[in-house]
């Protein structure tokens, strides 16, 4: 008989499992959109770093060949929209199976004039700024890794499309070659990322 009443004594009733399940399903409800902000805040911050590390790319691509090496951009035409982005290291301007390439999307993608938040020359110094097309762009690196013309500063912004509240993300490309990565939260004021 004792252990007929130590057997139903272990484990758990019908109402405590359902108690434990509500208060796991309110945790959920309160901490799923802090995780999906978060979520859409990293894949901004990636997509800004990716572009960085093409930019790179193409730039150590051009130093390592010791001629001029092209950065390509063109904007699909599919739905979500997404931007290729590739090192042209043979200057074809088509996209070979050995050039290195990023797809930007969504979660994070260059954004055009009417989509681009405040500039950000203020903060980067006297120097003029320019944003390359989105849609369709080429930048030149030249034997030494300075973009060529080397007479503005290019900025290239980017979004989400998946969460307006991530902010902006803008990658700086001085004429020398060397690159920044800034970012800019809802009230559009602009800081450096380390």
């Amino acid at each position: 008989m004792r252990r007929e009443a130590m057997r139903r004594a272990v484990g758990f009733s019908l109402v405590e499992l359902i108690v434990a399940l509500a208060v796991a399903m309110v945790l959920v409800a309160v901490g799923l959109p802090m995780f999906l902000r978060a979520y859409h805040v990293y894949q901004l911050n990636n997509a800004a770093r990716e572009m960085a590390d093409i930019l790179r790319l193409a730039r150590y691509e051009a130093i390592r060949l010791n001629k001029p090496v092209n950065c390509v951009i063109k904007a699909t035409g599919s739905t979500p929209p997404t931007t290729n982005v590739w090192v042209d290291s043979n200057n074809s301007g088509t996209l070979d199976p050995t050039e290195k390439m990023i797809l930007l999307g969504s979660g994070g993608n260059l954004v055009g004039s009417p989509g681009t938040p405040p500039p950000l020359s203020g903060d980067i110094g006297a120097m003029l700024t320019t944003s390359p097309s989105p849609s369709s762009s080429t930048l030149t690196f030249d034997a030494r890794g300075a973009v060529k013309p080397p007479t503005m500063v290019n900025v290239f912004y980017l979004s989400s499309a998946l969460a307006s509240d991530a902010g902006y993300r803008a990658v700086v490309l001085m004429p020398a070659g060397t690159i920044q990565i800034w970012t800019a939260d809802g009230s559009l004021s602009w800081q450096q990322l380390r």
